[in-house]
């Protein structure tokens, strides 16, 4: 007799399994109960829209996870309560956002100076002393900045809004001459009504714009309380960067072990990786930037151009922004050099040229030897990356645009060459070479 050929079991998944936990923790329960279960859900939900003025994020993600937590062996509840977390997370950062500020510049900082007290460290300097040297060096020169360069730039920026003001009423005086004012009635144009419309409409507004700017400065700088509060991160700021500065070996170590054991080594692959692209540009770019606008300041008053020092301040923060800030200090530049003494035309010749050979040199010889070429970014990917980082974060958006790009790039790569690893026999992956 054959044999009766008998059908192979299905294969059990642990999706399966979950759904057939699932059914039989309903099939359990009698109508009775479901009725009881659906009966408190509901008044649970009128509760939750009766006290709606006083819920808040903290009682939502609480109620959460005491729901869930009993039911944390099934994957779905494991989801949700993850996502809470994380949606709580990100509420909660951005309402703190403003009481971490000095943190993260000191952050910045410290993450600047770290080598220079790597460097002394190695030469037998503690770490505290190296760290209250670098920080009394920093505040010397920001307070220097603040006594004698702030107030001759502020006095320059005042120069250059008035000029442009007296620009405007000469541009007005050519404008309504009676050259043009016949050329316009050869035309057809009334140009009485013209003059009119722009003298009572456009003008005002003009100016009422300005007043508007102008107010709403003033407003915020005499609000005291934002004032106290400004004046309280810049004198905690040196503090926490000097405790970082001491310690950021100790909390590079603390925020590896946050990570389990099975990815740890790959983040702190990730991060030495990270420390070594987004560090070396941000150091090579600050110095940089630095000397370009050390340099504009001292050939823009050898030349004679007036308001140098704000020209230089101008192009020393528009070097971190590739593209758009050599435009923009080109553009200024020339604006400016209008405003200084004859002969005009030779000393905006010279800011053009003076500008652009700066940047040359920058391109061939600064640039390759102080920030490298680690970054590796196709211009198209970094004009795209100014857009968007300015669309969504402004100015400093602009500033921060090259390396988060960088790092995300960083980030991609690493995963495809994690993808394209080959798999050992045990069918663990063969570690990266």
């Amino acid at each position: 007799m054959a044999q009766r050929r008998t059908r192979p079991a299905p294969r059990s998944s642990p999706e399966r399994n979950e759904d057939l936990r699932w059914d039989s923790i309903f099939s359990s329960l009698g109508r009775i109960e479901i009725v009881l279960l659906v009966g408190g859900v509901l008044l649970l939900l009128m509760l939750l829209y009766t006290i709606q003025d006083i819920l808040s994020p903290f009682l939502v993600v609480g109620a959460m996870l005491f729901m869930l937590y009993p039911l944390r062996q099934y994957a779905l509840a494991r989801n949700l309560m993850w996502l809470g977390a994380l949606l709580f997370a990100v509420w909660f950062l951005d309402n703190i956002a403003p009481i971490l500020a000095p943190f993260i510049v000191s952050l910045v900082f410290a993450y600047i100076l770290s080598p220079v007290v790597d460097l002394f460290e190695g030469w037998r300097v503690p770490r505290w002393v190296s760290s209250l040297i670098l920080l009394i060096l920093f505040v010397a020169g920001i307070a220097l900045a603040i006594f004698f360069v702030l107030p001759i730039a502020v006095t320059q920026l005042e120069g250059v809004l008035d000029g442009i003001s007296n620009l405007i009423g000469q541009w007005r005086t050519t404008l309504w001459s009676s050259n043009v004012i016949k050329v316009l009635e050869r035309y057809g144009i009334p140009a009485e009504e013209l003059r009119q419309v722009f003298s009572s409409q456009l003008t005002p507004r003009f100016e009422d714009i300005l007043k508007t700017v102008f107010r709403a400065s003033s407003t915020l700088v005499s609000s005291m309380s934002d004032v106290i509060t400004q004046l309280f991160y810049v004198i905690l700021v040196p503090f926490l960067t000097f405790y970082i500065l001491t310690d950021f070996r100790k909390i590079s170590h603390r925020f590896r072990m946050l990570f389990p054991r099975s990815v740890r080594d790959t983040v702190s692959r990730q991060m030495e990786q990270a420390d070594e692209l987004i560090g070396h540009y941000l150091r090579g770019a600050l110095t940089v930037a630095i000397l370009q606008g050390f340099m504009v300041a001292v050939l823009f008053s050898l030349a004679g151009i007036k308001y140098a020092l704000l020209l230089g301040l101008l192009a020393g923060a528009l070097d971190l922004i590739p593209y758009f800030g050599l435009i923009i200090t080109m553009v200024v530049s020339v604006i400016v050099a209008f405003f200084s003494e004859p002969p005009v035309v030779g000393k905006v010749i010279f800011a053009l040229l003076s500008v652009g050979a700066l940047h040359l040199a920058e391109v061939t010889f600064l640039s390759p030897r102080i920030v490298g070429d680690k970054v590796g970014l196709h211009p198209l990917l970094i004009i795209l990356s100014l857009l968007v980082f300015m669309h969504f974060l402004g100015f400093v958006g602009l500033l921060i645009a090259i390396p988060a790009t960088a790092l995300i790039v960083q980030f991609v790569r690493e995963w495809e060459r994690s993808r394209r690893r080959p798999v050992a026999e045990d069918g663990s992956m063969d570690p990266p070479v």
